[in-house]
């Protein structure tokens, strides 16, 4: 299991958690409900992804979202 991804915003956690779970890729959501229960905590919520044979193909899917998102914003 190793982390993939974290960002203070869940929402975007949870389409990238999609994008994953569409292509096949196992992964779970932590901390989504620590950062807001706890205002100033260090604490993110996190992608894993479960089997770490799929953790390229899952950083790979990451790498295509980022670009694609950097892409939109620059337009």
């Amino acid at each position: 299991m190793k982390r993939l991804f974290s960002s203070p915003d869940s929402a975007e956690i949870g389409l990238l958690r999609s994008r994953l779970e569409a292509a096949g890729i196992d992964c779970e959501m932590r901390n989504e409900y620590v950062s807001p229960a706890m205002p100033g905590a260090p604490f993110y919520p996190e992608l894993w992804v479960l089997k770490d044979e799929q953790f390229a193909q899952a950083s790979e899917l990451l790498a295509a979202w980022r670009q694609r998102d950097a892409a939109s914003e620059t337009r």
